[in-house]
């Protein structure tokens, strides 16, 4: 089985090595995965990588927990990663209402900088910006969205569908959303996460979604699933555990399984689906 990354941070940090993550994503079955970069501080990291490794479909985008971190000039730096890689998308972005009721210490941890997280008006203005550049240049867009679907739901509705669609990163949002958010061009995946007992939920809510839609992700280092679904266990600097790309296939045959479907199945789908929807070569193409 071949299986497909939809949303990764190989750059981060707590992963250690790249192209080590990257070497055992590859030999556990990964064949290609999404890149995300988060601000101007990782940009140049993601680039790299896509330099180096034709399996790497790299994305550039603010995070809403960037978003008060940005420089005077984040929009033409954004732009000139978009041109330097022709099969770049857009992302991370979005919009995150949970950001604005943790506490300064957390924030800061989470890398919204010292002046806290940007508020929601802005964090508007910004996913808006990247919104038009994607639009202006064909692109696909990654975005994530934490307690905020009102106000994405606003931004979506009021331009339109943009021309290459986007993808909902880890999708927490209700069963209600679904139809629209398809009709407004959106695809959606499931990560490891949705393996805990508690967020059982979210398995429900990702059978309402048309299979065409379906993708599976890592979100590595984030979004741990439970142990007996970790193959290769890793942590970060300072002991805490991280999640891994190669996670992936182990990650899929828990999903599948939760949906009802053989993890062949879900593979095939989920690379078709992710190639499609990112312009990536089909096998042997």
């Amino acid at each position: 089985m071949r299986w497909f990354d939809a949303h990764n941070h190989l750059q981060d940090p707590r992963l250690g090595d790249p192209t080590r993550r990257l070497t055992e994503a590859l030999a556990s079955g990964v064949e290609a995965m999404v890149v995300n970069g988060t601000g101007e501080g990782d940009w140049p990291a993601v680039l790299g990588l896509a330099q180096r490794f034709p399996e790497v479909i790299p994305a550039f985008g603010l995070h809403p927990w960037r978003a008060s971190t940005r420089s005077p000039v984040w929009r033409e730096e954004l732009e000139g990663c978009l041109v330097r890689c022709s099969r770049a998308g857009l992302g991370e972005a979005g919009l995150d209402g949970w950001i604005l009721d943790q506490p300064a210490d957390r924030c800061l941890e989470l890398g919204t900088g010292p002046s806290g997280p940007a508020p929601m008006e802005e964090q508007i203005a910004v996913l808006r910006a990247q919104l038009d550049l994607a639009e202006a240049r064909g692109l696909p867009v990654s975005l994530h969205c934490l307690r905020a679907w009102g106000p994405l739901l606003a931004v979506l509705r009021g331009r339109g569908p943009l021309p290459r669609g986007f993808l909902l990163h880890s999708y927490g949002g209700p069963a209600e959303l679904v139809a629209e958010l398809v009709r407004l061009g959106g695809h959606f995946s499931l990560s490891g996460h949705s393996l805990h007992p508690r967020k059982a939920h979210q398995i429900g809510v990702f059978r309402a979604i048309p299979r065409a839609r379906w993708l599976v992700e890592t979100d590595a280092p984030d979004q741990l699933p439970p142990a007996e679904w970790i193959t290769h266990p890793a942590a970060a600097p300072g002991g805490r555990p991280v999640n891994c790309p190669a996670n992936l296939p182990r990650i899929a045959v828990g999903l599948a399984d939760r949906l009802g479907l053989p993890a062949e199945e879900l593979a095939a789908r989920c690379e078709a689906n992710g190639r499609r929807f990112f312009g990536w070569p089909v096998s042997g193409a």
